[in-house]
């Protein structure tokens, strides 16, 4: 399959100049007629194929309603990456070049990196949906360890993370309405307080244990999101690498400091010295 590039203008105009030239082999001159007059045709249906934003359609009771369509952009010019490839290829050789320096053209400005400069891959809508429908954020990255990489949360962790937060609610309103009751139980049999008096402490109380359990509830989402900060910095220091030297402490380059002075107090003298024998030839002693 052979890749598509849109033309930018600065190609178009290096392609221009480029068929100025008379001896142009025709395996290239052919399509890069055709590369450089898709722009004409280009711009042309650009013109008129512009949509009608706004178009009222007459019913017949005599309403006007206003119907908004949209049609897809125009087709950008391309061209094709074998034939910048080819024509770099003839630029660069000695017969191309002696022929761009005749037609006073520089043979530079026809090299492979001096075409594929500015130069966008161009893809069909088709495609644009193929990859778009193919990118998911959530599936998990080959290239990461798996408490960096996402993964989409199962079924079994859904399922307990609901049935914790409800338990969390039922707690909560649990001991919200059995506080006020308890104390309205409590007022109004104990106390000797009136109905009304037992309502108002209930609704009190209820109203201060709700309020104990949101701040409590608050607390712990707080150190949640301290803990799963605390294990993302240390994925991301694992994931630094050894390339940076940590600065010594003091106390230990004090410590080497001194331990360089002890030894260099030692000296030759703390070596132990080599003891060498030497062997003498034994006299023979004459006989009479």
């Amino acid at each position: 399959m052979s890749t598509i590039l849109i033309l930018p203008p600065q190609l178009l105009e290096t392609i221009k100049n480029l068929l100025k030239v008379k001896d142009l082999p025709e395996d290239l001159r052919k399509p890069l007629v055709e590369a450089a007059s898709q722009t004409v045709t280009t711009e042309v249906l650009a013109v008129k194929d512009v949509p009608v934003v706004e178009e009222k359609i007459v019913d017949q009771d005599g309403d006007q309603s206003e119907d908004t369509s949209f049609s897809p952009p125009p087709t950008p010019p391309t061209i094709d990456l074998d034939l910048l490839e080819r024509l770099s290829t003839w630029a660069t050789s000695d017969e191309g070049r002696s022929k761009l320096i005749q037609n006073e053209l520089d043979p530079l400005s026809y090299t492979h990196i001096a075409l594929v400069s500015g130069t966008e891959v161009y893809l069909t809508p088709k495609q644009l949906e193929r990859l778009r429908a193919a990118e998911d954020p959530d599936k998990p990255n080959p290239y990461l360890p798996s408490y960096l990489s996402p993964a989409p949360p199962s079924f079994g962790t859904e399922y307990r993370t609901l049935a914790r937060t409800l338990s969390t609610v039922i707690n909560i309103l649990f001991s919200i309405f059995g506080a006020a009751v308890a104390v309205y139980v409590a007022a109004t049999s104990g106390a000797g307080y009136s109905r009304e008096k037992g309502v108002l402490l209930g609704v009190l109380a209820g109203v201060v244990v709700g309020i104990a359990d949101g701040v409590l509830v608050i607390i712990f989402q707080g150190r949640v999101q301290e803990n799963r900060k605390e294990r993302w910095e240390r994925g991301r220091k694992f994931m630094t690498g050894s390339g940076k030297m940590e600065p010594e402490a003091p106390e230990a380059e004090s410590k080497e400091a001194v331990g360089m002075e002890d030894k260099s107090e030692v000296g030759p003298s703390a070596l132990p010295k080599r003891i060498q024998l030497k062997r003498r030839a034994i006299k023979e002693s004459g006989t009479d």
